[in-house]
């Protein structure tokens, strides 16, 4: 570990190199800028600062279309990002396809192939579907072909138990759906009834598309029938559509919406009230009006297409010299953001379509890795340590592109001692405050950041851990690994995540001062005799939460403050069961003995297949509770108790 007064030599240095260079810049900006009347004097910007601005420029244009994986934007930021990395000196990496490490990802669901219902009764009777007319399939559901499969109207598909609003209402109670499919109407019971113990007009987390497909997948069903409830119905019935709930597959069973008029001719056929009928009556007392549509089954198939799309991690190399030129510091970004907004693309203007440049996120550290690259791909000597630099595809669809490099990685990852991660780096605030998160991460990193952020003039705000343990970022992926991490971030904004966040906000003068900085922990890092060690960091953090379009972190807070401490493996879309990527070290799943790589099948005896059934699970208890979780581990099933924590706020 580097002492602080090693840390304050290095400074020393850093500052007499370029004293007479800066002085020489004053000079020269004072010959270039003086000007004859009272007009202010505009600073001719430094080199680094145009360096930086041009990168960030190119890649937050318009023409790069939001750097969306699987768009000509993203491939051309990839291209000079890979330029930049030659022109560098940065060699490709062993085992990558030139600069880049290609993988795949999913792409954009769309309905292709044969989709069919009917409802089949006695002597044949058939009740038919017309797809688009009479049903349609959603993208929250999967593919699926059925036949003969017995069919259950469930009311409003919820099951409500709340003390606290004397809410104790179930659809399921006293029917059996195992491997039946379920027909269940939108929303809740009294949906305008601000008094009601639901929430009324606002519609309470039981009215979710998300409660209803996991409720009915935990209860066995196989396939969801959604119909409009009466609110909808002063706008004829409207068909939502494939997207309205969403691209992202909630469960493992299909999901389809039909015509109340389809769904009305199967429950007369059946001998069942009318669901005008059924409706009110619900609504009238709060008792479930469930029964066996006896007599009918159903035949579906729904036709689902999730195509992959190819996407790549852009990787250039420095390779050390000396008895340590075998260990590896990553310095990463990543450069991918959000095309053009979208339902469940993380946008947080929601209902725009523009170009979402992302200036900030995260084109300015993509432009801070580039900038780091140029300085020390210039250096005489050659480094003690290897350097990899890479920029990050898939961030902002869950840290996709660091969980493939660290599942497979281009150098050891037990010879990887150290990850510098650039995240929002573009708006650094007049107080000069810049967020290190992870200083806990490795013994002397908090002296050393907070010895060279002074030196700088930068005030460091320091956060040991990460975000709820992890950090929502692409260094979060390393640290599942046990590589200590170091993650720079200059904050959050108005313009996290929407159109609004473009080239010209940027402070590219801020920026060229946390590259100065960055640089000298970059070579204290790579130079310091001994390998930094990492360190376990039991107490989370708040920090940055980019990447939160997923849901980063630890999913199980679904509205009650619970945590569990897990990380997802956001890669996995197996939909057997939640893959771990990691579990927050002390947290009640690590206390528990649970670990990453688990695959969590059951909690509190409730099947799970998404992670959406995981948060909706968690959501039924509170802090303090204990809850027996399966999961499933070199394929054998464990049952072990957790303890539930609370949601980390400090």
């Amino acid at each position: 570990m580097r002492s602080r007064a090693t840390a304050s030599r290095h400074v020393r240095t850093f500052h007499s190199r370029y004293s007479l260079l800066t002085h020489a810049a004053l000079v020269l900006i004072g010959f270039s800028t003086a000007r004859g009347d009272d007009r202010p004097e505009i600073p001719t910007p430094t080199p680094a600062e145009t360096r930086l601005k041009t990168d960030v420029s190119f890649l937050a244009a318009d023409a790069r279309e939001g750097r969306a994986p699987g768009t000509k934007g993203i491939e051309a930021a990839a291209d000079h990002i890979a330029g930049v990395f030659k022109k560098a000196g940065l060699k490709p990496a062993k085992g990558a396809d030139g600069y880049f490490q290609n993988f795949t990802i999913s792409g954009q669901v769309v309905l292709k192939g044969d989709q069919r219902l009917a409802f089949i009764g006695p002597e044949g009777k058939r009740i038919e579907g017309i797809f688009k007319t009479r049903f349609t399939p959603l993208a929250i559901g999967v593919s699926a072909a059925i036949t003969g499969v017995p069919v259950v109207f469930a009311g409003y598909g919820i099951t409500a138990n709340d003390p606290a609003k004397k809410l104790d209402y179930d659809d399921y109670a006293g029917i059996d759906v195992k491997g039946k499919a379920v027909l269940i109407i939108r929303r809740e019971p009294r949906q305008d009834d601000d008094a009601s113990p639901f929430d009324g007009s606002k519609a309470s987390s039981y009215a979710t598309f998300r409660h209803k497909a996991t409720n009915a997948f935990q209860h066995g069903a196989v396939a969801v029938l959604v119909v409009n409830d009466l609110t909808k119905l002063g706008t004829g019935d409207p068909n939502i559509g494939f997207g309205a709930g969403g691209y992202e597959a909630f469960s493992t069973i299909p999901f389809v919406m039909l015509k109340r008029e389809l769904a009305d001719e199967l429950l007369a056929a059946a001998g069942a009230p009318s669901l005008t009928d059924a409706e009110h009556a619900i609504d009238s007392d709060l008792k479930p009006r469930s029964r066996e549509l006896k007599g009918f089954t159903l035949d579906l198939n729904v036709a689902i297409e999730r195509p992959a799309i190819l996407t790549k991690n852009v990787v250039g190399v420095l390779e050390g010299a000396g008895p340590h030129a075998d260990e590896t510091v990553v310095i990463g970004g990543h450069y991918d953001h959000l095309g053009r907004g979208g339902v469940m693309s993380g946008s947080m203007a929601i209902f725009s379509k523009d170009i979402h440049n992302g200036a900030d996120d995260n084109a300015s550290g993509t432009s801070m890795v580039l900038e780091l690259a140029r300085r020390l791909g210039s250096r005489v000597d050659p480094l003690p340590r290897r350097v990899v630099f890479m920029a990050f595809s898939g961030e902002e669809k869950g840290l996709l592109g660091s969980r493939y490099y660290v599942e497979h990685p281009l150098y050891p990852l037990e010879s990887t001692v150290m990850m510098i991660n650039c995240d929002m780096v573009g708006r650094l605030n007049d107080k000069n405050e810049l967020t290190m998160i992870g200083t806990g991460t490795s013994p002397g990193l908090k002296d050393l950041v907070d010895v060279l952020g002074s030196s700088a003039g930068l005030k460091i705000k320091q956060v040991a851990g990460m975000t709820d343990g992890f950090g929502g970022s692409d260094h979060q992926s390393f640290h599942a690994k046990r590589v200590p991490v170091l993650f720079a971030f200059t904050g959050l904004h108005n313009d996290y995540h929407r159109p609004s966040d473009d080239s010209n906000l940027i402070n590219y003068g801020g920026m060229s001062r946390i590259a100065d900085y960055l640089e000298l922990i970059a070579l204290d890092l790579i130079r310091r005799p001994e390998r930094p060690i990492f360190a376990e960091v039991a107490t989370p953090a708040r920090g940055h939460a980019s990447g939160a379009s997923t849901g980063l972190g630890d999913p199980a807070r679904a509205g009650s403050g619970v945590s569990m401490g897990t990380m997802p493996d956001y890669a996995d879309e197996s939909k057997n069961g939640l893959k771990l990527a990691d579990v927050r070290s002390g947290g009640p799943a690590a206390k528990a003995g649970i670990k990453g790589g688990d695959v969590i099948t059951k909690v509190g005896g409730k099947a799970i297949g998404t992670i959406y059934d995981f948060m909706e699970s968690l959501s039924r208890y509170k802090p303090g509770d204990k809850v027996d979780v399966v999961v499933k581990r070199d394929g054998k099933d464990l049952t072990l108790p957790v303890t539930l924590g609370s949601r980390p706020t400090e």
